[in-house]
């Protein structure tokens, strides 16, 4: 028989290449090899050999299900497909893999047929997960907006799909609420391997290059964690930055109604992190406290509101110049208003940096002094 006529193309090419040099012991192996392939994909698992089989077709909720499982025959089908895809990789897979052999065309053929018929049936069966009912979740408008909930749905992806999901959220990013989806990338970001969170950022970054549309940039900034901002290409980071910053100078929030102006939604979504991480925090911090100081009333609710807080953590540890002259002239003038702002800063963090950085001039304002927290 002519085997490539008899096999799945995909099967065909993982084999052809030893089978057509009378390779077929490697040709064997490079069945299995799909076979191991399809398994890891289809489970979301790791491993090899009969662990994965093991993992992969076993329990009483298998990853993959050759079927609904709800008779003896279909649970007897499950149980008889996993001995025998264990008894495969251990009687035939592994011998050669581990040992010279020297089959033949016909034994070849048998076998790779097999892996064939056994492939066709764990491509026709029904995942433990579902990608689009787990999407679903996910756009779910009554997703809870928790990082404990977040991690519990994160864990449930199996390790293989989750750079894929994180891509799939991406892409229908307009179709979520941006808190919960913020939360969801949080927790999935911190489970992916290096390679994937680049993979991701990747994508992240070819949406963000041309677009001019607020709503889409603040959604792929909610998808990026701040921790990962760096993972953007550099000219994509400095263009968005740019945009946002446009906001960020003409922000205004109007704390009767609670409305923002023409500008500010857009940049209020920036967090501690992406701020951390940004081209220029002086820039930004010159900007806030230039705001903070205009006496209109708008601008100066937006700082209180959206951006104060943020300023204050990203410049903890290495205090930038505009904020710590600004607090260095509060303290030698005595404006109460600035050393108010110090002192809510330092006041319960015994650790802060800043109680180093001004303590030369807190020793002329003893009143400011380190306070245990009250719980």
């Amino acid at each position: 028989m002519e085997l490539q006529n008899e096999i799945d193309l995909d099967l065909w090419k993982a084999v052809s290449k030893k089978y057509e040099v009378e390779d077929y012991s490697g040709a064997i192996i490079d069945a299995f090899l799909s076979l191991t392939e399809t398994i890891r994909d289809k489970s979301g698992l790791e491993g090899d050999g009969s662990s994965l089989v093991g993992q992969a077709f076993g329990g009483n909720n298998p990853k993959i299900k050759l079927n609904k499982l709800q008779t003896d025959s279909e649970r007897d089908i499950q149980r008889g497909s996993l001995d025998l895809l264990k008894g495969l990789y251990t009687s035939i897979r592994n011998p050669r893999h581990h040992d010279i052999s020297n089959d033949n065309k016909a034994t070849a053929d048998s076998i790779i047929c097999f892996v064939d018929y056994l492939l066709k049936i764990i491509d026709n069966s029904k995942q433990c997960f579902d990608e689009r009912e787990f999407l679903a979740r996910v756009f779910d408008k009554y997703y809870v907006k928790t990082n404990e909930y977040s991690k519990l749905l994160v864990n449930e992806i199996p390790t293989r799909q989750r750079a894929n999901i994180a891509i799939s959220v991406v892409m229908k990013r307009n179709e979520g609420n941006l808190n919960a989806l913020a939360s969801f990338m949080s927790a999935l970001f911190e489970k992916m391997e290096e390679v994937e969170k680049v993979r991701v950022c990747r994508v992240i970054g070819d949406e963000l290059k041309t677009t001019t549309d607020n709503k889409d940039i603040c959604a792929l900034i909610c998808m990026c964690p701040g921790t990962y901002w760096t993972y953007l290409d550099e000219a994509v980071r400095l263009r968005t930055e740019a945009i946002v910053f446009s906001d960020f100078e003409n922000a205004r929030f109007n704390s009767k109604n609670s409305k923002f102006g023409a500008a500010g939604w857009l940049s209020a979504w920036i967090t501690t992190d992406h701020l951390m991480r940004f081209n220029q925090l002086a820039k930004w911090t010159r900007q806030a406290i230039a705001m903070l100081e205009s006496g209109d009333a708008d601008t100066t609710a937006f700082i209180h509101k959206f951006f104060w807080n943020k300023i204050c953590r990203a410049n903890r540890d290495e205090i930038t110049w505009p904020l710590q002259q600004f607090f260095s002239e509060a303290l030698d003038e005595n404006d109460e208003d600035r050393i108010d702002l110090l002192e809510r800063e330092i006041k319960w963090d015994h650790d802060h940096p800043w109680w180093s950085v001004f303590e030369k001039q807190l020793k002329a304002h003893p009143e400011i002094q380190y306070e245990e927290l009250p719980f």
